[in-house]
């Protein structure tokens, strides 16, 4: 029913109309039992109609306060709905605001995530790419090492195979020098056994030439000392003892060429018979036959000392 609504004035009406009915009929029984000293005498009840405006009376006004209550709690509950609405608006928007303001926080996160998906992909791409480059700068330089150690050890062996091939040279020159030395030692050591030889053969001669030249000497020196005391005149003041050095000068022929006394016996004419004994022999002719070199050596001048053995005390 239309008045049973929650926003419909009946029942409000009715209550006042109500109410109102009953302030009627107890004001006409207190007026009624109240006014005892004026006793009228009782007349039949006239009823009148009287048209009441309930909007005057108690009930009216209540009525009408309640239904501006009403209209007022109405229009407040319908703003407050309204105001439920905008704040419902609000909340919506301000959820339409934080849910595009977090779709856009997700967006700028997705994008950060993406910006910093696609760095750390740029940086995983950079390290490859360096690690790539790493890798071949790496291979590339372990190539030119296995390169450069096959040239060194390339360089080695040819090294090794020159030093080889040098020292075999160096062998077959020294090989080759020492056969060569060894036959120069042998033909040195034969030359040197033939000098030897000839030296000792030789040695041998002049051992025989010098023995055979010191007995020609020695027998010639004697016979020049016989000869000289045989023709030495004993002066008479010669005494055993008497010494006069003399050196005698000979020619190849054999022949005197002069005396000279180099140490005096201490007695002049003592020296001077010794000299003249000398010159008294005048020549030895066995000097002719002596060998140039044997003369020269040994007769070219003759020291002689004179000290005859059959003196007086």
């Amino acid at each position: 029913m239309k008045w049973l609504r929650k926003d419909s004035y009946g029942i409000p009406i009715i209550l006042a109309v109500g109410l109102h009915l009953s302030i009627v009929v107890a004001g006409l029984l207190v007026i009624d039992f109240g006014d005892e000293e004026q006793k009228k005498p009782k007349r039949p009840p006239i009823v009148n109609a009287t048209v009441i405006d309930i909007s005057q009376t108690i009930i009216g006004k209540r009525e009408a306060e309640e239904k501006a209550a009403n209209q007022r709690a109405a229009a407040l509950a319908e703003q407050k709905k309204k105001e439920a609405e905008q704040q419902k608006r609000k909340e919506a928007q301000r959820k339409a605001l934080e849910e595009k303001e977090k779709q856009l926080a997700r967006a700028k996160q997705q994008a950060q995530e993406k910006a910093e998906a696609e760095k750390k992909a740029a940086e995983q791409k950079r390290e490859a790419e360096r690690q790539r480059l790493a890798k071949e700068a790496e291979r590339k330089r372990a190539a030119e090492e296995a390169e450069k150690k096959r040239l060194a050890e390339q360089q080695a062996k040819e090294k090794q195979r020159k030093e080889e091939l040098a020292r075999k040279v160096e062998a077959e020159r020294q090989a080759e020098e020492e056969r060569k030395r060894q036959e120069e030692a042998a033909r040195l050591a034969k030359e040197r056994k033939k000098a030897e030889e000839a030296a000792a053969l030789a040695a041998a001669e002049e051992a025989k030439r010098q023995a055979a030249e010191a007995q020609m000497v020695q027998s010639i020196s004697g016979l020049i000392n016989d000869r000289v005391t045989a023709n030495w005149n004993r002066p008479p003041s010669a005494r055993n003892g008497m010494k006069t050095y003399l050196r005698i000068y000979f020619l190849p022929n054999g022949e005197v060429r002069s005396v000279d006394v180099t140490r005096s016996s201490g007695d002049a004419l003592f020296d001077q018979k010794a000299v003249d004994a000398v010159y008294k022999v005048g020549k030895i002719d066995e000097l002719s036959n002596v060998d140039s070199y044997v003369f020269e050596r040994n007769f070219r001048q003759v020291d002689l000392i004179f000290n005859p053995q059959d003196l007086r005390n």
